[in-house]
This record gives structure tokens, C-alpha cells and sequence, in this order.
């Protein structure tokens, strides 16, 4: 078996993540894709979705990645994105209600309505559900 890639996500503020990984399965903003060791080198650009990693001793563990970009050389593996969450420090109430306030919005459609900010609100608090596995 190959040896496990080095994983490091970043955010503006933290380094959310930094650690080995057999596998990983995200999605990009043309489709999914999953990464193994020795990949070829690549950048690729983030959709706002679940990010799954494979570590090495069987485990997985499922982040909430809001965008960004995926770089892979030498076996190493960045992901800088905006924000990332882990499911046990995002609030399940707040997302909920949050994702209320953006279906509401968007039944709504008046004029006054951002429908593309409501959208993107949507996609966040629907992605904190799946990974909290709220829905």
C-alpha cells in the first residue's frame, strides 16, 4: 500500500486540520473527486460541501468546507479555504434557523431580496446539517 499523503487545511485563522490521509472525497466546482497518495499534481477549485478524509488507521472523518482550493504535489496536500467546520463546533440550532431565514427569503423573491446572498446562505447551513448529520 502507499504511504499516506500529508493533509493540511487552512483557514485565515487557524490551521483547521494538518495530519495523514489513506484518501479524501470532496467537491469541486465541476463535479466530485476523490484523491489518493501519489496523486498527480493539481489545483483544483472547492464547492461548499462536505469534505470526507480516510486516515490511516480505518477511521474517516466528514468537515464542512465553505470553497477554496485543493493543491497536491510530492504527496502533500493544502486545502485553503475560508472556512472550515468541524461538526462538533457548529452550532445545529443556529443552522437550522438560519436555513428557515434563507428559504423564507428565497419563497419570498421581492425585489429588495438578495437571492444569490440567500442562496449561498442556504448551501451553508444545509452543508452544517449534513455534516452534524441532521439531515
Amino acid at each position: 500500500m502507499a504511504e499516506p499523503m500529508t493533509l493540511t487545511i487552512i483557514t485565515p485563522d487557524a490551521v483547521v486540520y494538518d495530519g495523514k490521509a489513506d484518501f479524501f472525497v470532496g467537491r469541486a466546482i465541476d463535479g466530485e473527486f476523490g484523491i489518493l497518495p501519489n496523486h498527480a499534481p493539481m489545483i483544483i477549485a472547492l464547492d461548499i460541501a462536505p469534505l470526507r478524509i480516510d486516515h490511516p488507521d480505518g477511521t474517516q472523518h466528514e468537515l464542512a468546507i465553505f470553497g477554496g482550493f485543493v493543491e497536491i504535489e510530492h504527496n502533500k496536500v493544502s486545502i485553503v479555504t475560508p472556512n472550515c467546520e468541524l461538526p462538533e463546533s457548529i452550532d445545529i440550532d443556529r443552522a437550522k434557523r438560519a436555513k428557515e431565514r434563507a428559504e423564507e427569503r428565497l419563497a419570498k423573491r421581492t425585489p429588495d431580496i438578495d437571492v444569490e446572498r440567500a442562496e449561498h446562505a442556504l448551501a451553508r447551513a444545509l452543508l452544517r446539517l449534513k455534516v452534524t448529520k441532521q439531515m
